[in-house]
This record gives structure tokens, sequence and C-alpha cells, in this order.
């Protein structure tokens, strides 16, 4: 497997696991990268758009700018890390980052994109002491304990924007058109704002961030189907895109579970 093959990258992280599959596609258009730096954890989807350019492409250049970029922040400016609209702002420097790289891909905002779902935790004394969400377009970002998923992220969408007025419940989204239709993403012509905040830390949960590939065929009316294994496993999340192929995904499907 080539370097441009590899989807999938898992540096140095503990409780963290990823998987994806390219499924009905003809290429896997996702990218995961979970890594360690220093005290700091990120664990990353990217879901490049399969209607523009390179969207494998600019999947993976997303997700190594944001990476990137914190490496550079914590070598030197780790003494600021620990404020929160610090570390806020940032990321919103690095959302513009990683705008301009993805434009650069084709030379012009809007002819290639992709979504950023992301996660950043802090460790003191390996005790984990902030949890950052960073999200734009339509993947998702789960907090699940046992069956139980609550979703944490919008859904920059037409079908998002019609949940949020109430004409459609979640469930039904998959059946509406205009599901797969993104309002924001990573290389738009507006350089959208992604959504930021400070999660509060919880060790009785852990995360699942997943691609529309995923949630779509297993978030239906009785809620987001997880599988009954150990979630601090890789079985688990390799169970999970399975599951999203079998119960008919035609998207590829990518997923990563994040165990503080």
């Amino acid at each position: 497997m080539t370097e441009d093959e590899i989807r999938v990258i898992i540096q140095g992280t503990s409780g963290m696991f990823g998987a994806s599959l390219t499924g009905k596609r003809e290429k896997d258009e996702d990218y995961v990268h979970c890594i360690a730096i220093k005290d700091v954890q990120i664990a990353i989807l990217c879901d490049g758009m399969g209607g523009t350019k390179n969207g494998e492409l600019a999947s993976k250049e997303a997700a190594k700018a944001f990476i990137k970029g914190i490496q550079m922040i914590r070598k030197k400016y780790s003494d600021r890390w620990v404020s929160e609209k610090y570390r806020h702002s940032r990321y919103k420097k690095l959302i513009d980052i990683c705008h301009n790289k993805v434009a650069s891909i084709t030379g012009k905002f809007g002819e290639s994109g992709t979504t950023l779902t992301a996660l950043v935790t802090t460790y003191d004394k390996k005790i984990p002491v902030s949890l950052d969400l960073i999200h734009i377009g339509d993947s998702r970002c789960y907090k699940v304990k046992g069956n139980n998923a609550e979703l944490l992220t919008s859904d920059h969408s037409v079908t998002g924007d019609m949940l949020r007025a109430k004409y459609i419940e979640i469930h039904e989204i998959s059946e509406t058109p205009g599901n797969n239709s993104l309002t924001r993403n990573i290389g738009d012509e507006n350089k959208s704002l992604a959504e930021i905040k400070t999660l509060e830390i919880d060790s009785n949960y852990f995360y699942l961030i997943c691609c529309d590939g995923v949630w779509d065929p297993l978030h239906k009316k009785e809620g987001f189907w997880t599988p009954n294994v150990d979630c601090n496993s890789q079985n688990y999340v390799d169970m999970i895109v399975k599951e999203a192929i079998i119960r008919g995904s035609t998207d590829n499907c990518s997923a990563l579970v994040v165990n503080l």
C-alpha cells in the first residue's frame, strides 16, 4: 500500500481507534488521523467531497494542516495552551489555514472540499484536563455510554438546517432531499467558520466521530446503532464501519473512537 492509499493513521495515542472502508465508492476519500503531541492528543476525521475535485487529497491535506498547526502552537506557545480562549482563537486560525490549503489544490475556493471534525484532548500527568471539539461539515461526533449515543455536533447541510427548524426529525434526514448538500465545509467559497466548543470531561463516556456514510444507515428512529463489544478496542470501530456497509451505505465508511 502506497502512502496515498493509507487513509487511517494512529500515532502514539492511547484509547483511540480508527477505521475506514471504501465501500461502494471507487476510492476512499475519507481520512482519519490520531496523534499524540506531548500532552495533547488529536483525533481528526475528514470526509473529502466526492462531488468536487480531489476529495481524497482535500481530506488528507486539511487533516495534516490542522495537526501541523497544533504541533507548532504547542512548541512555540505551550504556556498559553491552558487558556480556553486562547485555544479557541488558535483553532479559528487553523481552520482558516485549512481552507487555504484545500483551495490551493485547485487554485480556487469552492473547487475542492472536505468536512473536518476533531477532538483535541489535553492531559496533565495522564489526566484529561480539557477536551475541545472542532467541527465543520456533516461528519458527526457522538458522546456514547453503553447503547446511548448523544449527538454533539450540528450537520452543516440543507437537512441539518431543516432539522434545527424542526421541519424533520433526525432519523428522517437520510430520506429527505438535500441530505448530502453541505452549507459549510473546508474549502468553500465563504471560508466558513467551524463550530468550536470545550466539552465537559466525563470518563464514564467515550466519543465517536464518523462520516455521513456511517451515521446515515446507523442513526434511525430508535437512535444510533452501537455494537455490544468493548469500546476500548479496534474491534468496536471495525464493527461500526462494517455494519454501515451491511445496512446499505453507498459511501465511504469511516469512524474513530476516543476513550479518555
